[in-house]
């Protein structure tokens, strides 16, 4: 009897270090499993980060490229205007009066002139500068602005200086008063609407901000 026990006892003392074994088999391979996928989530991730890092100086590269064509941009831009502003000088310096003057045309039309061409010029001037495909008000005040200090500023110094008369029975003090009393309203028109628009939007923003 008792030596019927033992062997059972054996047997289960064998079929539980069986199960051990297999037990700790189970184990190494769980953990072998697990250390793959560590490794696997590892080289993953290592490599998500090596193209975030291309990505990023991919971009950084981008931004550098585009910050220079923008100021490239800017610069030839702003070397566009002032050829521009040349052109548009020489025209009202030189040009317009030499062919006024060897047209023999009324000495008014120089004035009327140089005015038109200011005018246009400017508006072509300031909406290339702005980049806006339309005009807007603040284009075509400036550019109405220009034109007339240029006129004010061309006409002046001939009537008084020159001594001649350009409308019949208009004397010459008459003619400075009436221009420098037109170009005082336009100063304060153009300033005192560019205040108003900047009011204007400042109680927008104030607004949308609440």
């Amino acid at each position: 009897m008792m030596e019927k026990e033992r062997e059972q006892l054996e047997r289960q003392v064998n079929e539980l270090q069986r199960q051990k074994m297999d037990l700790e088999h189970q184990i190494q391979e769980l953990d072998l499993e697990k250390l793959n996928k560590i490794e696997t989530l590892k080289n993953d991730l290592e490599r998500q980060v090596e193209w975030l890092d291309k990505d990023k100086i991919k971009l950084t590269k981008e931004r550098d490229n585009l910050l220079r064509k923008i100021r490239l941009s800017n610069e030839k831009k702003w070397k566009n205007a002032l050829k521009m502003i040349i052109l548009l000088i020489l025209m009202d310096l030189i040009i317009i009066p030499l062919l006024i003057f060897a047209l023999g045309i009324p000495i008014y039309w120089l004035f009327i002139s140089l005015g038109l061409v200011t005018f246009f010029g400017m508006v072509v001037v300031v909406n290339y500068m702005s980049g806006t495909a339309p005009l807007n008000t603040g284009e075509v005040r400036k550019a109405l602005t220009v034109a007339f200090i240029t006129v004010y500023f061309a006409m002046i110094p001939l009537m008084v200086f020159g001594g001649a008369k350009y409308l019949p029975g208009q004397s010459i003090t008459s003619l400075v008063l009436t221009f420098t009393a037109l170009l005082a309203i336009i100063i304060g028109f153009y300033f005192g609407t560019r205040a108003i628009e900047k009011y204007v939007k400042a109680k927008k923003n104030t607004k949308s901000g609440r």
